[in-house]
């Protein structure tokens, strides 16, 4: 695997770590946590956000591996990850107004695509 592959994106100043696992990109779900929220401890928020959703628990159980990615003290460690599907989902179940942005941005995207689908002309 080359450092390409296990890289930091930067989001509103905030670095999520990811990782290339399965032929796609997989991002730490702790690190999406502390960008969206004021949490100081944003693996026990996404701990009660499991807790609390019951559905959002056990889609993150089924769906996210924990794959291997650096912590900030230079070590390897297993960490909760998503695909881009699985952070949209994590991202509407966060309720913190930095999400927002993002869960109407989801609202619009869905509205072009079913707009797309209604009427195909739209898609060119």
């Amino acid at each position: 695997m080359t450092d390409s592959d296990k890289a930091l994106v930067v989001f509103q100043s905030k670095k999520i770590r990811r990782t290339w696992f399965k032929d796609e990109w997989h991002y730490s779900l702790v690190d999406i946590v502390q960008a969206l929220t004021d949490s100081v401890n944003s693996t026990d928020y996404l701990k009660k956000l499991r807790k609390r959703d019951e559905e959002l628990g056990s889609y993150l159980g089924t769906n996210c591996p924990h794959v291997e990615m650096l912590t900030e003290t230079g070590k390897n460690r297993q960490v909760l990850a998503g695909n881009t599907k699985d952070v949209f989902r994590l991202i509407q179940s966060i309720p913190s107004k930095n999400a927002e942005p993002f869960k109407r941005w989801l609202a619009e995207v869905g509205k072009e695509r079913i707009d797309e689908i209604e009427n195909p002309e739209l898609a060119q």
